[in-house]
Formats: structure tokens, C-alpha cells, sequence
């Protein structure tokens, strides 16, 4: 992205067409020129990497995975789940059969930034997940208060 800092970011209501193929909202491909990686993410659904976040985030997760049995299962589960791919001229990506059925997307899709990463839900999921969420927000902000986030 020509030196900017990386923010993927809002909530972007979209389908999936008959063929399994996602169409990224037009503002965030220019973040994706240089490809694209998913693969199974938590809360039943899909992260979405640039290709040097993808890198960022598969140091984070292999700087531990080999040192425990249950860091060796987190890795197994990312990266045999990834799936690398680049969008065709209309900003659209095939989802793998594999990923849809994980994340229980049929024809609804949202589309989430959060921050470094997209994140793809089925809509009804995430309307579900966004309202438990709305009900502790208050409680989360109070938890994380005061803290330093760590990068």
C-alpha cells in the first residue's frame, strides 16, 4: 500500500456467488494486489491475510508452535487450513468448499476489518456473535482499561 501503515477496517455486508467466489469490498483491495491468504480463523470464521501480514502473523504463530503439543495443534490447524490465492480482475476470491463449511457461510457474508487482517463470517453468525458482544462491550472495555496492550 505505497508505505501506509496497514489498517483493514469496518464491517461490509456482501454474498457469495454461485461458484463460492467472494467479491472484497473495492476499497480494501488495494491491500490484496499482492495476493491473498485464508484460512480458518476463531468464533466460526475466516481470517483473510495480506501476503506480509500472513508473514507477521506466521512468525507469531511458529515462534512457539513447535515448543508444545497444543502449540503444534494451533499451527497444524492454521496453516493446513491456508489457502493462497489472488483476486481475479473483478476483486473476487474463491472460498475453498473446505473453509465455507467451517465457517458455515452459505449465501450472506459479512466482511470484517480488524485491523491487520479481514475477517469473513456468515452473516446470521455474526449478527448472533455482535449481539453477545454488544451485551458485555461495556464489561470488556472496563477489563482491558488501564492496561498496555502488547503488540
Amino acid at each position: 500500500m505505497g508505505g501506509k501503515a496497514l489498517a483493514l477496517l469496518g464491517e461490509y455486508e456482501h454474498t457469495l456467488d454461485e461458484k463460492g467466489r467472494l467479491t472484497l469490498p473495492s476499497r480494501l483491495r488495494p491491500y490484496f494486489e499482492g495476493g491473498i491468504v485464508i484460512t480458518k480463523g476463531v468464533d466460526k470464521c475466516l481470517f483473510a491475510f495480506p501476503p506480509e501480514e500472513w508473514a507477521a502473523f506466521k512468525a507469531r504463530v511458529k515462534a512457539s508452535a513447535d515448543l508444545s503439543a497444543r502449540g503444534r495443534q494451533l499451527a497444524r490447524m492454521f496453516f493446513s487450513m491456508a489457502f493462497e490465492a489472488t483476486l481475479d480482475r473483478q476483486g473476487r476470491v474463491l472460498i475453498p468448499a473446505k473453509l465455507a463449511r467451517y465457517a458455515g457461510l452459505s449465501r450472506d457474508v459479512t466482511i470484517t476489518g480488524v485491523d491487520d487482517r479481514l475477517e469473513i463470517w456468515d452473516t446470521g453468525e455474526w449478527n448472533r456473535y455482535m449481539e453477545g458482544a454488544d451485551e458485555t462491550f461495556a464489561e470488556i472495555v472496563e477489563e482491558f482499561a488501564g492496561r498496555e496492550l502488547e503488540s
